[in-house]
């Protein structure tokens, strides 16, 4: 994903906006000082990128990922993902992934794209998420963008699951192994446990809570809408990282970023450009915000949704969501939910191939679509793969092996 900037005058007024705007021009010419790093090991790139995550001791965040029943039963509903308070009428949708951690937030040697273990799913399985800042040296104070990435990944690459435990975190940066070792989708041959979700399954959402930016910011607030057509804010793959394989979901358009496209190494970028919502088409297929009540978690009328995706801002509370109806408060601390109706992605077929000449997006066609094909690959073919624990190709139903989305934070002080 790339700058998801555009419409601020539609986010905030006054001097911020102002800042804002002054920000614009320098979009697009990135510096690649990567490795000059600072006294405090920082590079001046992300010094340079305005806020940025805080990793520092004590600093956590949680993030969830669920996806409900289809059918549903009669004690859960789509509009309520964390159910009710008390239980009563709905319960929670199933919890597939949990974690409370410090973001790793990455840093040379190893680039901008280290993933924390967030779950074990099985032996050939487990789930781990990309938290990065996009390098822009005007980028102002006041703001922040965050990308996010899930993936349902092989745990053994080499240089992961030979040097520690399952549960340690991912490395994704060029060269040899011990590089990639985020790259190789789970290829589980329990086909039910190979997929980051079930693609002909039910809604889902990811919920995270209690994301700390330095500089301790007073107030946070986050967006995923008006961020018009230049931002790219949600994406679902099939396959392997660099793949071609995206899903045609709701609102998507190809001619997309590559993955990377906006870090100063070449190494890394995806090899074709991604297939992605862009922040107009976010809109135009989001339940509209006064379809959602804040305070009893309540993402759309009842009795069925209206549209495929809804996002509500969470900031300004903890990571502690013992009771997610009363979350703590805490000053400047991002968070967010994220539901995406199964009418987002039941279906959705794959793009061929997602490059078009030129700059701008351009609509999906039907000869652009195919399949989607079987989830898998062949174990024996990949060198990188730990030998003890390469497998035969098994091929699968169809998966969602990558969901990637970008937030935009506004910050008070």
């Amino acid at each position: 994903m790339k700058k998801a900037l555009a419409a601020f005058g539609l986010l905030v007024g006054g001097a911020i906006a102002l800042a804002a705007c002054n920000g614009i021009g320098n979009l697009g010419n990135l510096i690649s000082d990567s490795t000059d790093l600072g006294p405090a090991g920082v590079t001046k790139d992300r010094a340079n990128a305005a806020r940025t995550i805080d990793n520092g001791p004590g600093k956590l965040v949680t993030v969830f990922l669920s996806q409900a029943p289809d059918p549903l039963p009669p004690n859960m509903s789509r509009c309520h993902p964390l159910g009710s308070p008390g239980g009563v009428p709905f319960l929670p949708w199933p919890i597939i992934a949990v974690r409370t951690f410090i973001p790793l937030q990455s840093s040379p040697p190893n680039g901008p794209s280290e993933y924390d273990w967030v779950q074990t799913i099985s032996l050939d399985n487990e789930i781990c998420l990309g938290m990065r800042t996009p390098v822009e040296p005007t980028f102002p104070l006041q703001f922040t963008q965050v990308e996010f990435n899930l993936r349902s990944v092989s745990p053994w690459a080499y240089g992961h699951a030979l040097v520690g435990p399952p549960g340690q975190d991912y490395l994704f940066f060029p060269g040899p192994p011990p590089a990639g070792q985020a790259d190789f989708p789970s290829n589980d041959p329990n086909i039910n446990a190979r997929s980051l979700f079930n693609r002909a399954g039910g809604d889902v959402f990811v919920w995270v809570q209690g994301l700390d930016f330095s500089g301790a910011p007073v107030t946070t607030n986050a967006y995923m809408n008006t961020l018009g057509p230049t931002g790219w804010v949600l994406f679902m793959r099939d396959n392997a990282f660099r793949s071609g394989r995206f899903y045609n979901i709701t609102g998507a358009l190809k001619g997309a970023p590559r993955a990377f496209a906006d870090t100063p190494s070449l190494a890394d970028d995806g090899f074709f450009e991604s297939v992605q919502v862009n922040g107009d088409n976010f809109d135009a297929f989001s339940e509209p915000f006064g379809n959602i009540d804040p305070i009893a978690l309540s993402f759309c009328g009842i009795p069925n949704p209206a549209r495929p995706y809804a996002f509500l801002d969470r900031s300004n509370a903890d990571e502690n969501i013992a009771n997610p109806f009363a979350p703590v408060p805490a000053g400047g601390q991002g968070g967010f939910m994220l539901v995406i109706h199964r009418e987002a992605f039941n279906g959705a077929q794959v793009v061929v191939n997602p490059n078009v000449p030129g700059p701008l997006p351009a609509p999906v066609l039907a000869g652009d679509l195919f399949g989607p094909p079987p989830s898998g690959y062949d174990s024996l073919a990949i060198p990188a793969i730990n030998a003890a624990q390469r497998r035969a190709r098994v091929d699968g139903p169809a998966g969602i092996h990558e969901l990637g989305f970008s937030v935009f934070f506004i910050h008070g002080s």
